[in-house]
């Protein structure tokens, strides 16, 4: 290689300056930033103050539908509300109620409930569940 390559080279490939390894250091610890606080929030999203998932339930009546929620909660002396919706065979919500949790003893408890609906319901669901301040 002679030195014009040499040269000619190092014109297409300049070195590295200062500047440059501010930037992609920069750029790499603003990734690494990003990616811990999307851990952070991941982790604190997943475990709920309160939740609750349907046991079972049973069609009494074309009006009525009894369920079984098993409640989940950090703290168990804080009441709840838990809101849920029943559904026809047609996937039309025929139903929906805000059931109130009472002050339990233990984080994981089951309760039973009545649900009015306006038509025979297929099925129940949670819809969502949050502590209710006193």
């Amino acid at each position: 290689m002679t030195s014009t390559d040499e040269a000619r080279i190092a014109r297409r490939y300049p070195k590295r300056t200062v500047f440059d390894y501010l930037l992609f250091g920069g750029l790499g610890l603003g990734v690494a930033l990003t990616i811990v606080i999307a851990a952070v929030a991941g982790v604190r999203q997943s475990t709920p103050p309160v939740a609750a998932m349907v046991r079972s339930f049973e069609v009494v009546s074309p009006t009525r539908i009894d369920v079984e929620l098993v409640v989940q909660r950090e703290d168990p002396s804080q009441s709840a509300e838990c809101a849920v919706f029943a559904q026809a065979d047609t996937y039309e919500e025929v139903g929906e109620a805000v059931l109130q949790i009472p002050p339990a003893t233990e984080d994981l408890k089951p309760y039973t409930f009545s649900v009015t609906t306006v038509k025979e319901a297929a099925a129940i669901d949670v819809e969502g569940c949050r502590v209710v301040a006193e």
